[in-house]
């Protein structure tokens, strides 16, 4: 007899284990016979006695609408029926056509895939795949799980296997890995079913960046390579076939153009793979003569130049461009570890009677399982202003940044030995320089004044070090002796020089040199110059407010520093030259010395 639920009072099938409701235990009860044909009655409101012949039980009065409601399930006469063959045949619903194999509802069709819906769900649980389920069971025996309404996505193919039907025959788990995991396959006549989990998709957010697009790229030559191997073209591939799975591996949801090569060359799934890294990341495609450049990993070839080279085939091999790529991939993700040794002196000057400015300087070493790893992190910022204004603004610039860099980038990369993705130290760096000026502003409008702040910081992670920049304190990369500027000043006399009204060595002398366009404390959306440098053991960076640079020539402090192969000396030495020279402003210094790890 059909059995309620004690917890919600729900009605289920007479050998359910699980309600269909709550998914709660139902306990075994053993009924009578009366007992079976007294609930019928009340059910269907049929005489408890059994009709004389079936065509008298087809005429017996059906349920009231009121009962349906509640009970959908007593919407058809309670019959004893073989259940096996009650659940083999098609549904009684108006409109559905008939199920492909016996089993599958075909619900839509899009393009070259199908929706189908498993009317037989009982014969393989979904979740733990288990196949002991009895024939109608709506909840899975042996995990609990729901069985009823189970959709796949899928393709029909007619004659020879290609698509997902080719993928039903591979067996190398490595080229597995990357292909649609196959859920059944079927054949109805000539024609043949194959499906995979309707799972949710989050589409990818275009452009892509360039790492990112090597990183598909790349997993998709090492599919290309196995696929070669075992005699099949993966084809065409679209940006909606691509599955990022969360540890940022690649999978596809579709292989619509998977087939046996039979004699195409391999070069023929380059140019595809060419066409998608060229969609994933809008690339315009141009023309240059290649015989005008030497493309080489040292120059970070960019996905415009791998494009170019699969183009006018110089590349052709797929496990070739996936080793090439790989290279790429360790140059932006994977820094080399670099001892720093550095020092950090700040100082009034000889005109001002305030020290407006100020400095922070962080070093952070890790060794875990043998392998080190190293960030710093240094600002200088230069307050503007005046008393209670100048300072707070500048001591609120290093506090607002140092809390994003510790809460958002160095804590979870320490927990989780994460990688040091460049892509990902820019964004830190921006988003650090966004709170910097979110601390100046929120605290101005609490004093009511203009208190604002200039701001360079460099995040350092390994051999790759991020900077950004807003106003004119300046970082620069000393290498070989030589000081270049990597900062670009927000200034009215920079904008001059860039107008070609005044030369370079005009910014010295010029009355307005202290006119700053841009700083943080102006307004929300402030615009911060972000800049990657390559480190390489001997190189130095220097951060310095405009009270050193104005005062000592970048040449004089390139001296300066080579004459003191300490850094907290050379930065001594650096103030001392800047007084030396007037001391007009405050004057704020980092030097930071990179040394092989």
């Amino acid at each position: 007899m059909p059995r309620v639920c004690q917890s919600c009072g729900a009605l289920n099938r007479d050998n359910a284990r699980y309600c269909l409701r709550c998914a709660q235990p139902l306990a075994v009860e053993r009924s009578s016979t009366d007992d079976t044909d007294w609930l019928a009655a009340q059910l269907l409101g049929v005489s408890p006695d059994p009709p004389s012949d079936v065509s008298a039980a087809s005429e017996q009065s059906a349920p009231p609408r009121e009962m349906l409601a509640v009970f959908p399930s007593v919407a058809a006469p309670l019959m004893r029926l073989d259940k096996e063959s009650a659940m083999d045949a098609p549904p009684a619903v108006p409109g559905t056509s008939s199920l492909f194999a016996g089993r599958y509802e075909i619900v839509a069709v899009s393009d070259t895939m199908v929706e189908a819906l498993d009317r037989q769900p009982w014969r393989r649980c979904w979740s733990c795949g288990t196949t002991v389920n009895e024939p109608g069971e709506a909840f899975c025996t042996q995990c609990g799980a729901a069985l009823d309404g189970r959709r796949y996505r899928g393709q029909i193919t007619t004659g020879a296997p290609t698509g997902l039907a080719l993928v039903a025959q591979i067996t190398d788990p490595a080229t597995l890995a990357f292909l649609p995991p196959i859920w059944d396959q079927v054949s109805d006549g000539d024609r043949t079913l194959t499906l995979i989990p309707a799972t949710p998709q989050t589409p990818l957010t275009l452009p892509l960046s360039e790492i990112e697009a090597f990183v598909i790229g790349r997993d998709l030559a090492r599919l290309m390579t196995l696929l070669h191997d075992q005699g099949f073209v993966l084809g065409a591939i679209e940006p909606d076939d691509l599955e990022i799975a969360p540890t940022h591996a690649t999978r596809l949801r579709n292989v619509r153009g998977l087939r046996r090569a039979e004699g195409e060359p391999a070069t023929t799934d380059l140019l595809h793979l060419a066409t998608l890294l060229e969609a994933l990341t809008a690339t315009p495609r141009t023309t240059r003569r290649l015989d005008e450049e030497e493309i080489t990993l040292n120059a970070a070839p960019t996905i415009a130049d791998i494009l170019r080279e699969i183009r006018t085939g110089r590349l052709t091999d797929p496990a070739e461009l996936a080793q090439r790529l790989d290279l790429i991939i360790a140059y932006h993700t994977a820094p080399s570890p670099l001892r720093v040794r550095f020092g950090a002196a700040t100082d009034t000057g000889r005109v001002r009677d305030l020290n407006e400015d100020s400095l922070l300087a962080l070093d952070l070493r890790l060794i875990r399982h043998n392998q080190p790893r190293s960030w710093s992190l240094f600002i200088v910022a230069d307050g503007m202003g005046g008393h209670s204004a100048g300072e707070v603004a500048s001591d609120l610039a290093l506090r607002g940044a140092l809390e994003i860099v510790q809460r958002e980038y160095l804590a979870p990369t320490v927990d989780a030995d994460a990688p040091d993705k460049e892509e990902t130290l820019r964004d830190v760096v921006r988003r650090a320089v966004l709170q910097a000026n979110e601390y100046v502003m929120r605290e101005a409008r609490n004093r009511g004044n203009d208190m604002g702040t200039t701001i360079t910081l460099a995040l350092v992670a390994g051999d790759r070090a991020v900077i950004g920049n807003v106003g004119d304190s300046r970082t620069y990369l000393l290498r070989e002796g030589k000081l270049r500027r990597v900062s670009r000043d927000h200034s009215l006399v920079q904008r001059l020089v860039d107008l070609g009204q005044i030369t370079p060595d005009e910014v010295y002398t010029h009355p307005q040199r202290n006119a700053v366009l841009r700083s943080l404390g102006d307004k929300s959306n402030v615009e911060s110059d972000v800049f990657v440098e390559r480190l390489r053991p001997g190189d130095a960076l220097l951060l310095a407010s405009d009270g050193l640079w104005e005062m000592v020539r970048d040449e004089r402090m390139a001296d300066i520093i080579a004459a003191n192969p300490d850094p907290q000396a050379a930065c001594k030495a650096l103030i001392d030259a800047a007084n030396a020279a007037g001391g007009d402003d405050n004057i704020t210094v980092i030097l930071a010395l990179f040394e092989s790890y």
